[in-house]
């Protein structure tokens, strides 16, 4: 399935949350949504919860092996979470780097990744965690980047 992602990219993903100092429940609602949609099974998803209560770095994350088409789809939720607060911090954008460096992905892919999310955050009400369309995203980064065959 094209949504499948390990548990271990919303680790990550926690991480980029708790990068501005907190992890607003809105992000750790949206962080958790997006895991149970990307096909994180009830057990990992414990896990996944414990890290949007306890603070999580990037670099205690072992990232694993990933397609490329995974990389992408993990940058692109990053970046919406990164935002979902209404506000990307320095801190925010930093790790989102570092973690596009742990995803080897090139500033252009990066780029895409990021804009996709966006657009889908743009829908009406696509900025609530609860209302925003990961199925959307998902054919999103199909259309802007075919060539990842997600």
């Amino acid at each position: 399935m094209a949504m499948e992602l390990p548990k271990q990219v919303f680790l990550a993903l926690a991480a980029v949350g708790w990068a501005d100092g907190s992890l607003q429940r809105t992000e750790a609602a949206g962080l958790l949504r997006a895991a149970k949609e990307c096909g994180v099974g009830e057990s990992e998803l414990a896990e996944i919860e414990k890290a949007t209560k306890a603070k999580v770095a990037l670099a205690d994350v072992p990232l694993g092996e990933t397609t490329p088409w995974q990389k992408v789809l993990a940058y692109a939720l990053a970046s919406w979470l990164a935002q979902l607060d209404g506000i990307t911090s320095t801190d925010e954008s930093e790790i989102l780097a570092k973690l596009g460096d742990a995803l080897a992905l090139d500033k252009p892919l990066r780029v895409r990744a990021a804009a996709a999310a966006n657009d889908i955050a743009c829908l009406p009400e696509g900025g609530r965690p609860e209302r925003y369309d990961f199925v959307k995203l998902v054919a999103r980064l199909r259309e802007r980047l075919p060539q990842l065959g997600g």
